[in-house]
């Protein structure tokens, strides 16, 4: 699936509405916070419902306020799972720079 703004792999989108589901929240909140050693990192967080005078909605579950918003121009989430390991990884081709352990970039 996707919008102009933000892809989710239907995979992604499956793993998000089942972990919302479980916690009982409207969705998730997609933000931008200072880390790590390249500057940024994504953040997604447990959201009880959307700002409805400020967030952007994408994909009926997912907000993303003001502050972040233009950031995510063509931003991609996936679900990855490796060995043991299973994760989020977010995207974008606005990204400068990643640093060695993934963790944060740079805009």
């Amino acid at each position: 699936m996707s919008t102009n703004m933000i892809e989710i792999t239907d995979e992604a989108l499956a793993k998000l509405k089942e972990r919302i589901a479980d916690k009982q929240v409207w969705g998730i909140r997609l933000s931008l916070k200072p880390n790590g050693c390249n500057g940024y990192s994504y953040d997604l967080s447990y959201l009880e419902e959307p700002n409805v005078s400020g967030d952007a909605v994408f994909y009926e579950i997912v907000a993303v306020d003001p502050m972040t918003f233009s950031y995510v121009d063509s931003l991609t989430i996936e679900w990855k799972e490796e060995g043991l390991s299973q994760w989020f990884e977010i995207r974008s081709p606005n990204e400068v720079a990643r640093c060695g352990c993934g963790e944060s970039f740079t805009l």
